[in-house]
């Protein structure tokens, strides 16, 4: 049986200068992906949707994250590589690390 051209091939290890659509080719990639498109402007035109689209998920993470003002953050960004590069465990460190930020900030707001 022959593999179909139109399927991406999965390369890992994933970076954050993949591309949307290279992450595509995994579940949580496709997840990504799907939710950076529902977050896209209205357009005019499907045409217009299209190469929005288009556009839009051809771009690196890196980038995306530097362009999204502050909703697409590094943990984030860095939690879907870690899920599409088949390593969870480090989302566990992330975590942790995020929470203890959020206690300090709590404590500092309680101090005051």
């Amino acid at each position: 049986m022959t593999q179909d051209p139109s399927q991406s091939k999965i390369v890992r290890p994933f970076t954050r200068q993949s591309t949307v659509l290279e992450l595509a080719s995994t579940l949580p990639g496709r997840a990504f992906k799907a939710m950076i498109v529902r977050q896209l402007p209205p357009t005019a035109t499907e045409k217009e949707r299209q190469e929005l689209e288009d556009m839009t998920v051809g771009l690196p993470l890196e980038t995306l994250v530097e362009l999204s003002e502050g909703k697409l953050t590094w943990g984030i960004a860095d939690s879907i590589l870690d899920l599409a590069n088949r390593k969870p465990h480090r989302l566990i460190a992330r975590g942790v690390g995020a929470g203890a930020g959020a206690v300090k900030k709590a404590v500092s707001v309680v101090r005051r």
